[in-house]
């Protein structure tokens, strides 16, 4: 055979090749994404932000991910669905953290949202003229029970010496509002956006004032076992995407702003309200944050709800250390 028919034939073998891969890449598509289930609260956080900007999208299709996002009303609803394996990923205020380790859901706490601020506050009726702590005593505060602003309350009230003597009633955010406008009661302990809305309020303390006497809380993510192991640098790219949001807060909080209002339907100016004095720890000393300076307070959060009987075991400070697991944060170079 001549050279020119060898490659001839060799030029027709190597089309009917080429057309059997092509035939074999259309009959067996690319594989579909893999998907990460976060659970999120509406509430104008480093999560909302990333998620209207669209960066955590973005870095999660370029990793072969797809979000999907589940809104749960509380924390509460959050841990159930931990607890079902119905998402990898959940934000929550810290309290109910400690109920999903004490129940001992088969999660860790992986990274703090935001520090509350002043928006959380105990507010009371204008009307009442309070003058000074004491004279709480009698009146009907309302909270939701089980939450960062209801281990606030108490804190103020122990400290006030006025435990026993306010009358408390466990009811969610609109709830609380509803009771507020019908006079059922004197007071709430409550955060944004229901705080906006309680009318003729006058502020006796918010939980940044308490988080300077030693009784901090916080927004924090959980995340499940299974997924941590099973999708480590997912969590990794995932906590890079909102301490990104972090350092987006100090250097043009404007922006912030505007992208959790546009989340929850609101502006831009209603947003900063809702966000307050929240602190949002800058992502290279969110490690040293979380197992130095957060890890005793979950702790003291965690004694506290266990005495009040409010859990289901009594955890310890070594079950507050295990339980905090900061190794897929950013370290400080």
């Amino acid at each position: 055979m001549s050279w020119k028919k060898w490659v001839g034939w060799l030029g027709v073998l190597c089309l009917g090749v080429l057309g059997l891969v092509i035939m074999t890449g259309a009959s067996h598509p690319s594989r579909p994404a893999k998907v990460l289930r976060i659970g999120i609260l509406r509430v104008p956080n480093d999560v909302a932000a990333a998620r209207q900007r669209g960066d955590l999208q973005q870095v999660a299709a370029r990793h072969g991910y797809r979000i999907k996002y589940y809104s749960f009303d509380s924390g509460v609803d959050a841990n159930k669905a931990l607890m079902a394996n119905s998402v990898d990923l959940a934000t929550m205020g810290d309290t109910n953290a400690v109920v999903a380790m004490a129940a001992k859901i088969p999660v860790k706490l992986v990274w703090v949202n935001d520090v509350v601020g002043s928006n959380e506050q105990l507010v009371v009726k204008r009307q009442l003229k309070i003058q000074r702590p004491q004279d709480l005593a009698g009146k009907t505060i309302a909270t939701p029970f089980a939450s960062t602003s209801h281990y606030s309350l108490m804190m103020y009230l122990k400290m006030h010496h006025l435990l026993g003597k306010v009358r408390l009633l466990d009811m969610q955010t609109t709830e609380i509002v509803a009771a507020w406008r019908r006079g059922d009661i004197d007071g709430a302990y409550t955060w944004e956006p229901s705080l906006s809305n309680l009318t003729h309020a006058q502020t006796l303390t918010d939980s940044r004032a308490l988080a300077r006497t030693g009784h901090l809380t916080a927004n924090v993510t959980l995340a499940t076992n299974q997924f941590r192991r099973q999708h480590p640098q997912a969590l990794r790219w995932v906590l890079q995407t909102w301490g990104a949001m972090h350092t987006l807060k100090r250097t043009d909080s404007v922006q912030i702003d505007r992208l959790t209002g546009q989340f929850l339907g609101q502006t831009a100016r209603q947003a900063r309200v809702q966000i307050g004095t929240a602190r949002w720890v800058a992502p290279a000393d969110m490690a040293t944050f979380m197992t130095r300076d957060f890890t005793p307070q979950f702790n003291t959060v965690a004694q506290f709800m266990g005495a009040q009987q409010t859990l289901n075991s009594h955890p310890t400070l070594q079950d507050s250390q295990r339980f905090i697991d900061a190794q897929y944060c950013e370290r400080r170079k």
